[in-house]
């Protein structure tokens, strides 16, 4: 259903054009028409009701696309995880400010000590994990005679070179959720630190991995069950986990080979993830949910979960005169968030400048803009490079030009 009843009916308290959101549907079409993406499910919302919803394409699965058809989000994952140690800051058990080693007394070396919690919620940590790959690769060969799989190489190429690397190190193959067992991290904390941090701004997954190890190291349970106490039962989200359970696989999305990822994606591995960086499951209405409590300050259905004061936090450019090499425009991010401020990128010119966003490999996005009252989320499966393209800015772009 493209413009929902409820947006129908409310058209003018709203300050919505649904002819508008007509367009929207027919673009939407047109693009499965072109099989620009396998499958689509979106979710928008403005002032905490749905104004349009659609599922669109098909799944590999019997399940078929739904709005509650489970997908893997990627780095979507990092608002939540900066959103937990948000919380888990008002109880005091964790300062942003402190040097990740205070948490990870191993982290050290090599001007890591300078490096803190915030510095990798900003991506300023001078930590980028494309320059580091080469590093980790080099210090296999050198050091444990062991050579990486090559990029893309299926799951079971890469777990059969965990086991190995774990037996070279004296390891147990087995934790595979505890860092103190995982090879890449230990042989990580060898390398050289060339920049200090906040000398520039570059993404960074791998700082992401080291957030969500503090969680799991000040909470003493898995990242799962301190989300589904502090944030996912409350917010009402049934269906969003770290590692799925088994009953539930069936209706994470199965991808076509063409796709982006696919076999990681399809694998039972990928289910069971729990990256602090990118091993999030959800659906539309569960991070809908998420992204109004959000937009609502820290409350949602009347209750609050997070302070007004850590919500203005999240949402403010802590990049001020950092640049993204070389560009300082797109330096700009929140505590977990990208804002959109003077950025030219994929998800639309009319997005006002306080808007956040964040997306995801493989084919999700999430947006939340305070000025306009308005959520959305974009779950694909989107195809491998050079059959893709990006859908994200004009759907956005026709999304506003539906606004009063």
């Amino acid at each position: 259903m493209p413009a929902t009843e409820f947006a129908i009916q409310n058209a003018s308290t709203l300050g919505i054009r649904t002819q508008r959101l007509s367009i929207l549907e027919d673009l939407i079409q047109n693009y499965m028409a072109k099989d620009y993406r396998q499958a689509i499910v979106i979710k928008i919302t403005k002032g905490g009701d749905a104004i349009f919803e659609g599922c669109y394409g098909t799944n590999t699965k019997a399940y078929g696309v739904k709005p509650d058809t489970i997908f893997q989000v990627a780095s979507v994952t990092k608002p939540v995880v900066a959103t937990l140690l948000m919380m888990l800051q008002e109880d005091g058990l964790v300062d942003l400010y402190e040097p990740v080693s205070t948490y990870l007394p191993e982290f050290t070396g090599g001007g890591r000590e300078n490096i803190q919690l915030w510095h990798f919620l900003t991506h300023t940590s001078s930590l980028r994990y494309e320059d580091m790959q080469p590093y980790i690769d080099e210090i296999c060969v050198k050091e444990y005679r062991l050579l990486p799989p090559k990029e893309g190489s299926p799951p079971e190429e890469w777990q059969a070179f965990r086991r190995l690397a774990c037996e070279k190190m004296g390891l147990d193959p087995d934790a595979i959720n505890d860092r103190l067992n995982d090879p890449e991290y230990l042989v990580s904390l060898k390398i050289p630190i060339k920049h200090a941090p906040r000398s520039n701004m570059a993404y960074c997954n791998y700082g992401y991995q080291r957030l969500k190890e503090i969680i799991d190291v000040v909470t003493g349970e898995p990242i799962d069950t301190t989300a589904q106490k502090r944030l996912f039962d409350p917010l009402g989200m049934k269906d969003t986990y770290w590692s799925v359970p088994e009953e539930k696989w069936g209706r994470i999305l199965g991808r076509k080979e063409v796709c982006e990822g696919a076999a990681w994606l399809n694998s039972t591995g990928s289910y069971q993830d729990e990256s602090g960086a990118g091993g999030l499951k959800t659906t539309v209405d569960d991070i809908t949910n998420f992204c109004r409590m959000i937009l609502g300050g820290g409350v949602f259905h009347g209750e609050r979960l997070l302070s007004r004061r850590s919500v203005a936090e999240m949402a403010r450019n802590h990049n001020a005169g950092v640049a993204s090499d070389g560009n300082l425009a797109f330096g700009a991010w929140g505590l977990g968030w990208n804002i959109k401020m003077d950025k030219q990128d994929d998800t639309g010119i009319l997005r006002s400048s306080r808007c956040l966003d964040h997306g995801g490999w493989a084919g999700t996005k999430i947006l939340i803009d305070p000025e306009e009252g308005i959520t959305a989320a974009i779950f694909t499966a989107e195809y491998k490079p050079g059959i893709n393209k990006n859908i994200y800015a004009p759907v956005m772009n026709v999304l506003y030009s539906a606004l009063e």
